[in-house]
């Protein structure tokens, strides 16, 4: 191979790459921005959220917005299975702000916490940061 065209290919990789740094540094600029709304928002911490409510963790870090509405035909559309019986039974229960259910990592590792509004088929879910 030739010797120039070795270090014209190099050339373009490193602009290449100083494109890809500088549209880096201006998303760290904009998120760093206290007008935007996700400047709060700390790392995902995936270490602490129970794996099967994953989705659920995924889409309130996504939305991250102060409160953040879902009826039981969302949860179940978001998590990719139906809600388990306890839910519609027990819904307070279920719902509760408490480590000892370990599907609510989901949530409250995120800093949110859950409330049952709705009754019946009408069931919602409120999340609040």
């Amino acid at each position: 191979m030739d010797v120039n065209a070795v270090i014209v290919e190099l050339l373009g990789r490193i602009v290449a790459l100083e494109h890809r740094v500088d549209a880096l540094e201006e998303r760290i600029r904009q998120l760093q921005n206290p007008q935007n709304p996700f400047a709060d928002r700390p790392p995902f911490p995936a270490d602490q959220v129970s794996q099967k409510y994953r989705p659920l963790a995924d889409y309130l870090y996504e939305k991250w917005e102060r409160r953040t509405e879902l009826s039981y035909e969302e949860l179940e559309r978001i998590l990719g299975f139906a809600l388990p019986q306890s839910a519609h039974t027990f819904p307070k229960s279920y719902w509760a702000n408490t480590l000892s259910h370990s599907y609510a990592t989901a949530w409250l590792a995120l800093g949110y916490k859950a409330k049952v509004a709705g009754e019946n088929d009408g069931k919602k879910v409120v999340f609040r940061r």
